[in-house]
């Protein structure tokens, strides 16, 4: 029997509606599963709907475990065995399976995941006599996801590309897919979704069956569904209308796997007589911490509007820390969290770092490590452990080792150059023949017995690749990063991952220049030691066995992940790093909302997202200065971070003497004020960050970027100071909107919009078809 005495005002509302379509506005933390699980409970106690009647979706195994587990302690085993509760995919699995004769399939059809999908694909591809390196598996397969996630079938997609040729060809193996797949007799995991759509609309018999079996339906986190989840539970629905959706608009993070927030947000067109409860009780974080929460989202204009509060009390500010550097910020971060640990007795389990890419995480895991702090990446793979990383370190312990056969199997087709299995196994008997490692054999591709031209001239160019990489070693002259960014271009890697122009793509291009930025940090750390490349492949080939000891330290284990990957989960202590223009919101982002203004809110959901993580206490930070591909550039702070209330920040500044070029052990200047916008030259108390205590005047002076010059502190004896940055000058009569300027990373850019003033002018510059926004002080602008 459920105890809904328990229960607030509001959730009470939303459990005892049972007819009708109902709309749950759940804000984080507001205990919607509870809702969820009640409200079947009080359909089956109270309203006498055999659970049979009953089907509820969520979208995770784990949602719909805990959901039945739920559901059983309230209704007892019996009744809750008898309901339809799963995922969505796990749902209409089953109804495929009841129905597969109206496909003409068995119902023992195979399910086929991603692996499966491009194994298909790559047969197809040689079918039709096209090239990979034409036609890459990961990109082909993604947009026929994207063209199955919006409905659109073969003949419509080929009609879309009637004028494109490429598109056309993708059309032509789209179809063949369609017919590889029924063929195999096997579905895909969009068509478990899309199927059932096509089957309820083409089959109204089945569709009637399906609306008498469900006559009460719940779906849990509404704002996530696509446009198929959407036509199905409007078409299963669109009778009884008993249609339960809980959700929240503010979450909805997932448009770049077809989530759609107009779903939610138009929820009310489509049922005008729908009943809206809002979940605004939290249950999970601190006053202060929802206060921020609230007013950034309030800055979007696609929401439905909630305004969360707690009776926890108001709790500690949020910290705001300004880093000198990328670097700077991951070691003031760690030694936040390990404060924050010992003053309340924290573990590390109850610590998580959050980053809006993957590549953030390389400073932050070496942080870690040099503290033999044990941690795990959700969702995500240890730097060094990633494929496009290992790609790269493969190549380069090519050019130390020739004889690494291991190492040019990996790399040999790596981007795609037509080198076939085939081609790889008879130059590998050719060096079986002939006493000698496969870079040899390649480099005699004309002479392997049965190899056609094609492959030959292909083996061949890889073979010319790496000597040629080689003797740029031996006659010396290119540092560390540069031989990494030589590897890149000249195996034309870095040019594959440009040419699929997909966020996946972005990722792996950002932590190859993270990739690069760690091979000069190496070099710098070890300038005039004669350490080189054999080293620092050492050096990372150390670093899984240092990563082996961790997993058994004491005092748990901290999580890092992406801010998508922590929806859904909780910690008392949360970092948030990263917090930049360009780079949270993105870049691509950015450029989207000049024409969609729009585009930015999705972002600034994530943003909210990341807020809503933490229980107790929240770190936020920023650099201004960050590394890509080994060169620096300076950084704005998210317009996230503008949006929070001065009264509910504690800003820190980490002083930058230490940004470029410093010891990885040493320490940083820390100067904290209470409230106040983020900027340069607060006062402040001068205390060191971290607990540590070494004071600043003993550190080193640090290699700086053109530009950048060091004044005496009294705080801590060093400070960072930019050019026009002293008096707030830096040429203001030459900076106006329409004047040319120079910049020595970007070029000759025009400005076109200027705000601010002083040395807190912020200039929008257009350079070619992008637009950059920089702070004038620092940007070392030369006018024109």
């Amino acid at each position: 029997m459920a105890d809904e005495t328990s229960l607030n005002p509001e959730q009470g509302a939303a459990v005892e509606q049972t007819s009708g379509p109902l709309l749950v506005l759940a804000g984080a933390g507001s205990g919607k599963t509870r809702v969820l699980t009640q409200r079947i409970a009080h359909l089956i106690d109270h309203a006498d709907v055999a659970p049979w009647n009953i089907l509820a979706v969520t979208f995770t195994n784990k949602a719909a475990g805990e959901m039945r587990e739920r559901i059983e302690y309230l209704v007892g085993d019996e009744a809750a065995g008898r309901l339809w509760i799963g995922t969505f995919h796990s749902v209409c699995a089953r109804l495929l399976r009841y129905e597969s004769k109206a496909f003409g399939l068995h119902s023992d059809f195979t399910i086929y995941d991603t692996d499966d999908c491009r194994a298909l694909l790559r047969r197809l591809l040689v079918a039709l006599d096209l090239s990979e390196q034409d036609f890459p598996i990961r990109q082909v397969h993604g947009e026929i996801s994207r063209a199955k996630n919006a409905m659109i079938d073969v003949p419509t997609f080929a009609g879309r590309a009637a004028h494109n040729p490429h598109k056309r060809r993708i059309a032509d193996i789209y179809d063949a897919y369609e017919k590889g797949l029924r063929a195999n007799n096997a579905f895909d995991f969009d068509d478990l979704i899309v199927e059932p759509v096509r089957l309820l609309q083409r089959f109204p018999e089945v569709l009637e069956k399906c609306r008498r079996r469900w006559k009460h339906i719940l779906v849990d986190e509404y704002q996530d569904t696509n446009r198929p989840q959407y036509l199905l539970t409007k078409l299963l629905a669109a009778e009884h209308r008993n249609l339960c959706v809980v959700g929240d608009d503010d979450q909805s993070i997932y448009q770049f796997r077809g989530a759609d927030i107009r779903n939610i947000l138009d929820f009310e067109k489509d049922y005008p007589e729908a009943v809206v409860v809002r979940l605004e009780q939290n249950y999970r974080s601190t006053g202060r911490i929802l206060a921020a929460a609230n007013a950034v989202i309030d800055n979007n204009v696609d929401r439905k509007g909630k305004n969360l509060w707690t009776a926890l009390g108001e709790g500690d500010l949020l910290q705001v820390a300004e880093c000198g550097d990328d670097r700077g910020e991951a070691r003031h971060v760690v030694a936040q969290i390990r404060q924050l640990c010992s003053q309340h007795d924290y573990t590390l389990a109850d610590a998580a770092i959050l980053y809006r890419t993957n590549a953030q995480s390389r400073v932050l895991e070496e942080e870690l490590r040099r503290h033999k702090m044990p941690y795990i990446i959700v969702g995500g793979t240890r730097f060094y452990e990633r494929k496009e990383i290992k790609d790269v370190l493969a190549y380069l312990r090519l050019l130390v080792n020739p004889a690494d056969d291991v190492g040019l199997l990996r790399v040999i087709n790596a981007p795609k150059r037509g080198i076939g299995d085939t081609t790889v196994e008879k130059i590998a008997l050719f060096a079986r023949q002939t006493h000698t490692d496969l870079l040899q054999a390649a480099l005699h591709a004309g002479e392997v017995p049965g190899l056609a031209a094609r492959a030959v001239k292909a083996v061949a160019t890889f073979g010319e690749l790496m000597t040629g990489l080689a003797q740029q070693i031996h006659e010396g002259g290119l540092s560390l990063p540069e031989l990494a960014q030589e590897v890149l271009d000249r195996s034309g890697y870095l040019e594959a991952l440009r040419e699929l122009d997909i966020p996946e793509a972005d990722s792996r291009i950002d932590n190859l220049g993270e990739l690069v930025n760690s091979m000069s940090e190496f070099s710098g750390r070890y300038e005039g030691e004669g350490i080189g490349l054999s080293q620092f492949l050492e050096d990372v080939a150390l670093m899984s066995s240092e990563d082996e000891a961790m997993a058994g330290a004491a005092g748990g284990t901290l999580t890092m992940m992406t801010l998508h990957s922590a929806k859904g989960l909780e910690y008392p202590i949360v970092a948030i790093c990263g917090m930049e223009e360009e780079i949270f919101p993105t870049q691509r982002a950015i450029e989207e909302s000049r024409s969609q203004p729009r585009a930015i809110e999705e972002e600034r959901r994530l943003c909210y997202v990341g807020i809503t993580r933490a229980r107790r206490h929240l770190l936020m930070s920023y650099a201004r200065w960050r590394y890509l591909f080994g060169q620096g550039r300076e950084m704005l702070p998210s317009r996230f971070l503008e949006e929070l209330p001065k009264e509910l920040v504690e800003n820190v500044q980490v002083q930058a003497e230490l940004a470029w070029g410093s010891p990885a052990g040493a320490d940083r200047g820390v100067r904290r004020q209470a409230g106040g916008r983020q900027g340069a030259n607060r006062q402040g108390t001068g205390r060191q960050g971290g607990g540590q205590s070494s004071p600043a005047k003993q550190i080193p002076k640090p290699k700086a970027p053109t530009g950048v010059h060091y004044v005496a502190d009294e705080d801590s004896g060093l400070q960072m100071q930019f050019p026009g940055a002293g008096d707030g000058t830096g040429g203001d009569d030459l900076l106006g909107v329409g004047r040319w300027v120079q910049h020595p990373a970007w070029g000759r850019g025009q400005i076109v919009a200027r705000e601010g003033d002083g040395d807190k002018t912020k200039l929008s510059i257009r350079f070619g078809a992008t637009t950059k926004r920089v702070v004038a002080a620092y940007a070392q602008l030369q006018p024109i």
